[in-house]
């Protein structure tokens, strides 16, 4: 089957100009040119077709040196937007960002006690209250993407395992979204948005091959790979929960929990820290400020975490060969456990291992979600049928938008 040709390149030049104008703008149509390679002619079709759908606009008139001027055009920043939600057992927090991803503005709100469709109204409901808060019309937005725990289906977008949010599994997760927000709603795993979000704007930026390790009171692995997000055939890719690393690698508890989680996740930690006989502590914070008291119970219990996270890490690295592993979660970006797992990687693996904290914390999930959301907004605009690498997203300031 033979591509039809006028098409192909009418989509083909489109994208190559929103592309500069995402980066570059304002730029007139001879700086388009040059940047572009395209004729002035072509250049001047693909433009006033984008200026007539309302996806570009002149910003300017500037004057060359002998007497000419030039229109210059950017796009039109508030011609849509996007929708980023991060949505956990503790909290929801919804980012709305614009056409070309700068933060227009965030809220944050406890999740609803009661679970399942409740706390999916709930997001739609702080979505409107957000959009109205900034002047913004819901049906504006042209991209929603939504991050939660657990296993996200890539077919279907269904959700498994979500251990946290009671009876999430057990809804049609996807329609109830898509009926809320009007249009299909991409869901995705939290911590694969965390690693877009560090890729984006973090300790990653940039990285085609990287890995990120989230320890928490669960644990996680979100993987870039060739520069597109790693989710497997079921979505369950990066469960590193499951990982044969431990001292319990055949109860009923590590084959649904996982061995590995068992070991390192915040109940497993104090699990060990309380079998040496240890005074009883009620967090793993205060395990690390007895850590820093001198506590020998409590050194012994990290570095024994930590040799086992740098394990995990060394089989990340073998199968993965990452070019770097972010470190992320309340656990996971501690400096007293990041030290001791790069001191215990060397004993594991030949060659050197670029450790990283994220940059983001308890931001990158969010960030990641806005992320993903505007690169599907620019690829549903500009992209190509066909072509499957998308369109990058610029690298917009990702700090909080003024409440």
């Amino acid at each position: 089957m033979t591509r039809d040709a006028p098409s192909f390149s009418k989509q083909y030049s489109r994208r190559v100009v929103a592309e500069v104008l995402l980066h570059k703008a304002p730029l007139s149509r001879a700086e388009l040119a040059r940047a572009t390679g395209l004729s002035k002619q072509t250049i001047s079709i693909v433009v006033a077709d984008l200026e007539t759908e309302g996806w570009v606009r002149s910003v300017g008139i500037s004057k060359g040196a002998i007497g000419r001027t030039a229109v210059s055009y950017d796009l039109a920043r508030d011609a849509a937007f996007s929708i980023g939600v991060d949505l956990g057992g503790a909290k929801v927090s919804i980012a709305i960002a614009d056409l070309i991803g700068k933060p227009i503005g965030e809220l944050t709100e406890p999740t609803d006690p009661r679970g399942g469709a409740h706390v999916l109204r709930q997001v739609h409901e702080i979505a409107f209250r957000l959009a109205a808060r900034e002047g913004l019309d819901l049906d504006r937005a042209r991209s929603v993407v939504v991050g939660m725990p657990g296993v996200v289906d890539p077919e279907t977008g269904a959700v498994d395992l979500v251990p946290n949010i009671r009876d999430l599994s057990s809804i049609n997760t996807p329609k109830l979204l898509a009926d809320l927000f009007g249009q299909p709603v991409v869901i995705e795993n939290d911590v694969n948005l965390a690693m877009l979000g560090e890729v984006w704007q973090g300790c990653a930026h940039g990285a085609e091959n990287a890995a990120f390790v989230a320890i928490g009171a669960g644990v996680g692995l979100g993987l870039i790979v060739n520069g597109q997000l790693v989710r497997g055939a079921r979505g369950a890719a990066g469960e590193i929960a499951y990982l044969p690393i431990g001292r319990d690698l055949e109860s009923l508890d590590a084959r649904t929990v996982g061995a590995f989680e068992l070991e390192v996740g915040a109940a497993g930690i104090l699990r060990r820290y309380h079998s040496g006989g240890a005074h009883p502590v009620g967090s793993v914070r205060e395990l690390f400020d007895r850590l820093e008291s001198g506590d020998a119970s409590a050194l012994k219990t990290i570095e024994a975490t930590a040799r086992t996270v740098a394990l995990a890490l060394t089989a990340v690295e073998a199968v993965v060969d990452p070019q770097l592993i972010v470190l992320g979660g309340s656990i996971g970006i501690r400096p007293e456990l990041v030290e001791r797992v790069r001191l215990a990687l060397h004993f594991f693996f030949a060659r050197t291992v670029d450790i990283r904290v994220s940059a983001l914390g308890a931001r990158a999930g969010l960030i990641g979600a806005v992320s993903l959301a505007v690169s599907r907004l620019h690829n549903d605009l500009f992209g190509m049928s066909g072509v499957p690498k998308e369109l990058s997203v610029p690298g917009v300031v990702a700090g909080r938008a003024a409440a």
